[in-house]
């Protein structure tokens, strides 16, 4: 008897664990790879003073898997790691992660995928997902004298919690303005100690409260009907904040209003000409992420909060020397200085049919076909690949739509026994519409994370509909079949999957 087929899932982040919920729940054999030592991806690596998610929290939960122990409106960073331990535990996943596992490299052979691990031992998987987000590789500038500083320096994902944030005699310099760097300084500010924020150009910033959660709206979220009334009240809301999802997409009043509201919100925060000019930016709103913050410009105002605006010239054993040759004295240098967002499974070594390696693949730029799948690598997908909409949709959201896909991919793969990949032609057209689409939109006026040295920009310049439509049909005529081995009928340590009704309908609590 043919045995299911085997997935290789890389990654227990959030979209890792969303895949392997989904995997057990139709029954298939799979075994999901983590480097580290828990679930949890970024949510686990990123531990900062004053991290939360930047969307609403009810909007970041998987809606199989509703969370009620969230205490503010944007969920702290711990919540959300705990949340999403705690799904990898009540699902049954952890049977299925192999922790402190590392995949080093992938490679086609004979009709499956041969990983190799950091250990050097190998495993076969029929299927290969990387589930390995796109805010996971650190990007630090390199800065002339940054290896003669003498007090500690990490970047923002490796908070070294040795520090005492009680002791208001440590001098922190926060190097970076995204997200990251405005939580950071917000909260480091708010201790009183000595804070200074290189603010090499001022970003757009959206003043959004973050009140915790009543008593009232806690027990109204535990009742369905009513927690839905209450999400459409939320997404109202939202557009009367954020402004429709079309005005970063087409030129227009929308555009035009959504800067006035920026404007009138920099007004408000920063009474002083001077300085509010200073924390004007330049460059059009909406070319990059723009970061949520609740009260990030008034800290920024306080006596121990110095914001220095240009670049930084070099770094010396005591601090940060400006470009206008100010030594600014550190005890700690945090660099926010954000991630190499086109980096994917790399550094893993993936090599498809005739030795071809990602690599190669992508010499030309970055690409994918729907953000899930490469030409010429059969069976081997992404979540949250390239062209992905991670600058519009909520993770959840994103993968939802994807997963949906590929679990239909994958009953093909297994009725017929071949390899999928889709095709250069299929690809081409895909990444065609996305290149026509972006002149108008705002990711077209700057440089951004989204941009790179080729290619076309990693960005998805759609409506949340035209996403969720393109995987709405299975087309075959997308892909291109490669040969690939019968499933292996040796015994295989992952359990196989209750896909019984109770199973499937068992709820996070």
């Amino acid at each position: 008897m043919k045995q299911p087929l085997k997935v290789a899932v890389v990654g227990a982040g959030m979209s890792g664990l969303f895949m392997g919920h989904h995997l057990k729940n139709a029954g298939m054999r799979f075994t999901i790879y983590e480097k580290r030592s828990a679930a949890g991806g970024t949510w686990d690596t990123n531990t900062y003073p004053g991290l939360h998610v930047d969307v609403l929290t009810r909007n970041y939960e998987f809606p199989f898997a509703r969370g009620h122990h969230w205490t503010k409106r944007y969920a702290p960073g711990e919540e959300v790691r705990r949340y999403l331990a705690d799904f990898a535990e009540t699902r049954n996943l952890l049977p299925h992660i192999e922790f402190d596992t590392e995949v080093t490299s992938a490679a086609w052979e004979n009709g499956v995928w041969t990983l190799t691990l950091a250990d050097g031992s190998t495993s076969t998987a029929d299927i290969v997902v990387t589930a390995t987000g796109f805010l996971r590789t650190p990007a630090i500038p390199k800065v002339p004298g940054a290896d003669t500083f003498l007090g500690k320096q990490f970047h923002s994902s490796r908070w070294d919690h040795s520090l005492d944030l009680k002791d208001k005699s440590v001098r922190y310099g926060v190097v970076g303005t995204g997200s990251s760097g405005v939580q950071i300084v917000s909260a480091l500010g708010k201790t009183g100690a000595d804070v200074t924020h290189y603010i090499r150009t001022p970003q757009w910033m959206q003043v959004k409260d973050n009140p915790r959660y009543t008593l009232t709206e806690k027990l109204v979220l535990r009742i369905p009907p009513l927690a839905r009334r209450y999400d459409r009240k939320m997404a109202e809301l939202r557009v009367k904040t954020d402004g429709n999802e079309t005005w970063r997409l087409v030129p227009g009043p929308d555009r035009e209003e959504m800067k006035r509201r920026f404007l009138k919100m920099l007004e408000d925060e920063i009474p002083d000409p001077e300085l509010r000019a200073k924390f004007t930016p330049t460059e059009p709103l909406g070319v990059k992420r723009i970061a949520k913050t609740p009260d990030y410009y008034r800290v920024a105002q306080q006596d121990n909060v110095h914001p220095v605006f240009g670049g930084i010239r070099r770094v010396e054993p005591h601090g940060i020397v400006d470009d206008r040759g100010t030594l600014h004295r550190h005890d700690v240098i945090v660099w926010a200085t954000g991630f190499d967002a086109h980096a994917y499974m790399r550094p893993m070594r993936v090599t498809g049919p005739e030795g071809l390696t990602m690599d190669a693949a992508w010499r030309d730029g970055v690409t994918a076909f729907r953000g899930i799948g490469v030409p010429r690598f059969p069976n081997f997908f992404l979540l949250c690949g390239p062209f992905a909409p991670v600058n519009s949709l909520t993770i959840p959201t994103t993968l939802a739509h994807e997963v949906g896909y590929l679990m239909r991919l994958f009953d093909v793969i297994a009725r017929t026994g071949q390899g999928y990949a889709p095709s250069e032609a299929a690809t081409k057209a895909f990444v065609d519409e996305v290149r026509e689409a972006l002149p108008g939109t705002t990711y077209s006026e700057g440089d951004n994370w989204y941009s790179q040295e080729v290619g076309v920009p990693i960005i998805w310049p759609f409506t949340r509909a035209r996403h969720e439509e393109q995987y709405a049909e299975l087309q075959m005529s997308d892909f291109d079949a490669y040969p690939a081995a019968e499933p292996s009928p040796a015994a295989d340590p992952s359990p196989v999957a209750d896909p019984s009704p109770a199973a499937t309908e068992h709820r996070h609590r």
